[in-house]
């Protein structure tokens, strides 16, 4: 696990969730899934091209741990090909599209599909409104296909499904804020810079990112996630449409995570949040993190019966 792990951090660019949160909500969900989904997850992972040289990259031996390694493993998989040579970035103006190796639906890094930005204008600033694909466009096709879809493509789209869904959950993949003192939008707290608990300056939207920790080996993972569904227990009663989800975090974005005002911070000259923000933000982070485990799982075993 120290090889695959290892990966992980080292492909890992500053972005949704790092990768010990989407290896928490997932292993949430892997832990909660019913047999019969459990059999297809399994046999979608196994199917997609980059199994054998990345999902798994330490073999373990045990074919239950291998399974649940890879499924944890593929949650991060958006954010590892970032910084894949294999994959190209189309936002840039000058991309260059790579060519499409076999098993593969896209070589596109997708990048505008981990975030769905609801304007949020708090000073009267003119806002601008995002165009798809973006994560409610991805996510609404996901969860209408993915079950009936060839497998090859259900196999392609199963670690984005993880990985999105865990995303919307991080309050800040929901908002851009406008300011007139920023009327292009802050990029979901990019552009604002706050005081790490380390004194080091980082944008606020890494600040969320970290809030699950920095550690993604297994025992800091199952620990996490042991602790956090033990404090906030699965509820019976709650949404499956990722409409909601992205209100629910744009309400935090609204009430709590720009509570500290209208400031935006430099790198030299970052915010500081008081210690009262730091421990609610902590507590949503939780919160949101063991929701979306639940929610993970309760897609996938809706659609893989």
């Amino acid at each position: 696990m120290k090889v695959l792990i290892a990966i992980i951090v080292l492909a890992l660019p500053a972005a949704a969730w790092n990768a010990t949160g989407h290896r928490i909500i997932s292993a949430i969900a892997y832990d909660r899934l019913t047999p019969a989904a459990w059999a297809k997850v399994d046999d979608l992972i196994r199917a997609h091209p980059d199994y054998s040289t990345l999902f798994t990259a330490d073999a373990l031996t045990d074919s239950a741990a291998r399974a649940r390694a890879a499924f944890l493993y593929a949650s991060t998989w958006p954010d590892v090909i970032r910084g894949d040579t294999r994959f190209y970035d189309e936002t840039r103006p000058d991309f260059v599209q790579t060519p499409l190796l076999p098993g593969f639906a896209s070589m596109s890094r997708h990048v505008t599909w981990h975030y769905y930005d609801i304007p949020f204008a708090p000073d009267g600033a003119k806002p601008t409104l995002q165009s798809p694909p973006h994560a409610l466009s991805e996510l609404r096709r996901m969860l209408v296909h993915i079950s009936s879809e060839p497998m090859a493509d259900a196999a392609y789209d199963l670690p984005w499904l993880e990985h999105i869904l865990g995303d919307v959950h991080q309050p800040l993949h929901a908002t851009t804020r406008f300011l007139k003192a920023q009327p292009k939008g802050d990029a979901g707290g990019n552009f604002v810079f706050v005081a790490s608990n380390a004194g080091q300056s980082i944008t606020l939207h890494a600040y969320w990112d970290n809030l699950a920790g920095t550690d993604p080996s297994d025992d800091a993972v199952s620990k996490f996630a042991a602790s956090v569904t033990a404090e906030y227990p699965a509820s019976s009663d709650f949404s499956l449409n990722p409409n909601r989800w992205l209100k629910e975090s744009f309400k935090l974005d609204r009430s709590d995570v720009y509570s500290f005002g209208l400031g935006t911070g430099t790198k030299d000259q970052p915010l500081h949040l008081s210690a009262e923000y730091d421990a609610r933000a902590k507590v949503i982070a939780r919160q949101r993190i063991a929701l979306a485990g639940y929610r993970l799982a309760a897609v996938l075993n809706e659609h893989f019966r």
